[in-house]
């Protein structure tokens, strides 16, 4: 009973889970959250549609749905040096000849966000 792929190369769904186990989606939803209210019969018939559908969680959805990301963001600001880019590029020009600033990168403020 294998579904891998599904749907034009689409990866399977909860429905389809459910649909593969018999229970419905809040089921499937229940057993992936680990809720401890889902008898232990009913868990491990899900954990093996689970298992063979191939089903693994959109954790972009799941993002979306809990707005948690799991993620971490690293914002650096060293007022006194707005576009020096050394630290994320590994080249550090601070003078021009001249004895100014040098002009900020062409591409400073993507190669920042790209951290």
């Amino acid at each position: 009973m294998t579904t891998r792929p599904a749907r034009g190369g689409q990866h399977p769904t909860m429905d389809q889970v459910a649909e593969a186990a018999g229970v419905s989606r809040a089921t499937v939803s229940r057993v992936i959250n680990g809720a401890p209210s889902v008898d232990a019969k009913i868990r491990e018939i899900v954990q093996r549609a689970i298992a063979d559908t191939g089903y693994v969680p959109n954790v972009a959805a799941r993002s979306l749905v809990t707005r948690k990301s799991n993620s971490v963001a690293l914002v650096i600001s060293e007022p006194d040096r707005p576009y020096d880019t050394s630290s994320s590029t590994g080249s550090s020009p601070t003078r021009t000849s001249a004895g100014s600033p040098p002009a900020p990168p062409a591409r400073c403020a993507r190669t920042t966000s790209t951290w």
